[in-house]
This record gives structure tokens, sequence and C-alpha cells, in this order.
């Protein structure tokens, strides 16, 4: 179901979402939790979704609490992986944290967006303001 890996030289989160039993997201909320406490503030996420097929309200509000979770132990920045209805589901949820989160297309995209330096990613208008 939610599979949770740190890297602790990266100071990154990891999570897998697998197939999503009906009101089973709920008891992710300490795994993830005692993941991000292993962290330091400013760590970032990639969230790899795998099938949300079976995801109900409930759920999205629980996830919706993870990601509130996430950012109350310091996340900054997440970037999200996988199927193209799960992105978007997770974009809903966390609208108001859209300056946070970024979609790739691949793991290696995920690393690559989150392993650049902020200047990198800012737009060339924003650099210079910088």
């Amino acid at each position: 179901m939610l599979d949770v890996k740190v890297d602790l030289i990266k100071n990154r989160l990891y999570l897998t979402l697998r197939w999503i039993q009906k009101n089973k997201i709920r008891n992710a909320m300490p795994v993830v939790e005692r993941a991000a406490a292993k962290l330091t503030p400013g760590f970032s996420c990639v969230t790899r979704i795998i099938d949300t097929r079976q995801v109900n309200t409930a759920d999205m509000a629980e996830i919706k609490n993870i990601h509130q979770c996430l950012i109350a132990c310091g996340m900054r920045r997440v970037v999200r992986v996988g199927a193209a209805p799960g992105k978007h589901r997770f974009h809903l949820v966390g609208k108001e944290w859209r300056f946070l989160s970024q979609n790739a297309d691949s793991l290696e995209d995920a690393e690559r967006l989150l392993d650049e330096p902020t200047a990198q990613r800012l737009p060339a208008h924003q650099q210079a303001a910088n």
C-alpha cells in the first residue's frame, strides 16, 4: 500500500503509493511522521503514485492531513511521479501548496528537479531579481 523510505544524505523522503484500499490511508500518518522526523527541516519529498482508483473522500482528506504534517515537519518541495489521475488528485488536494509541488514523468526526472540549485529552477526574470 504505502512504502516509505528516507535518504539522510539527500535529506529526502520517498513515498510510494501502490494500490490503496478504501479507508486504509489513515494508517499511514504515524509511519510518514516518524520518517519525516528523521530529516532536517528543508527536506524534499518524492511521491510515486501507482494506483489511486480506490481512493475515496476520506482518504483524500487524510492525504491532505499528511501533506500538512510534512509541511509542519519542514518539507519544502515535493515532486510527484506516476499515474496522471493520481497526480491530478494530489494536485487538487494540495492546491494551496502548489508552490511546493511539481510533477515529473519519471523518478530520474524527479531526482533531477530536486537536485537542481534553486536559481536553475527559477524563470530567467526571477533569477535576475534574486
